[in-house]
This record gives C-alpha cells, structure tokens and sequence, in this order.
C-alpha cells in the first residue's frame, strides 16, 4: 500500500493537517476576541517544510537515498503553532483583529476545498490506473 501512497498525496495529506490545524488556531481567536490579554495565535508549516525537504535532499545525496530521505521529511513535518506575543489591538492588550481572523477563516476554507478537490482527483487516478481502464 506503501507503493500507492505518493509524495504528492502525503504532501496533500500535509497540508490538510495544516490548514485543520490552521482553522482550529483562528477559531480559538475569535473566541478569545473579548478576552483581556489574549495574544493571536498563527500556525506556520511552509517554511518547517521547505526547510526539512532541503535538508533531507543535502544529506541524502552523499548517501544515495533522496526519495526514502525527502518522503521522510514530508511525512514528520508538522504545523507549527506561535502566539503573537507584541501585537495588541486594544487598550485591554487583546491581539484579535476579527476582521482580520474572519478573511483568514474564508481563505483557509477555501483552501481546505481546493486540497480535499486536489485528494479526490488523486485517488480517482490512483483508482483509474488500479482498474486499468
């Protein structure tokens, strides 16, 4: 099964992870958007990522194992989630712009849809090519 579980599938699965983890991370902002002292929270995962596969494609080339290194890279990588700690939009030292966290909420569920239309044609191949038709 193995096999059929591409890097451009484990990057779609990846990215989804993200954008969850993502929507999870606006969703508590705009409910601590009333909450004295509450800092914004974002989650980062594109430059974690780039940075792994770099690393993995540098060091797998005096060992000549790219593919197992850079499938590895892709599948530990993780989103990360950091606090705002000097932003403050309010007087009470509250961090939430909600304006701001509904658009990123839009645009994050926009993403969500084109990555789960981009899993569906994945697997759709994937089910093509097994049926041979």
């Amino acid at each position: 099964m193995s096999m059929l579980y591409t890097n451009s599938l484990m990057m779609l699965e990846r990215a989804m992870n993200f954008q969850w983890t993502k929507q999870n991370v606006i969703n508590d902002n705009i409910v601590n958007a009333e909450t004295p002292n509450y800092k914004t929270k974002y989650v980062t995962f594109e430059e974690a990522l780039r940075s792994r596969i770099r690393t993995a494609v540098l060091n797998s080339e005096k060992k000549g194992k790219t593919l197992m290194s850079v499938r590895s890279a892709i599948d530990t990588s993780q989103p990360q989630v950091h606090v705002a700690e000097y932003e403050s939009t309010r007087m009470d030292d509250n961090g939430v712009n909600i304006a701001e966290q509904e658009l990123e909420a839009t645009r994050n569920a926009l993403q969500m849809q084109y990555t789960m239309d981009a899993i569906n044609s994945n697997l759709s191949l994937m089910r093509t090519l097994i049926r041979g038709q």
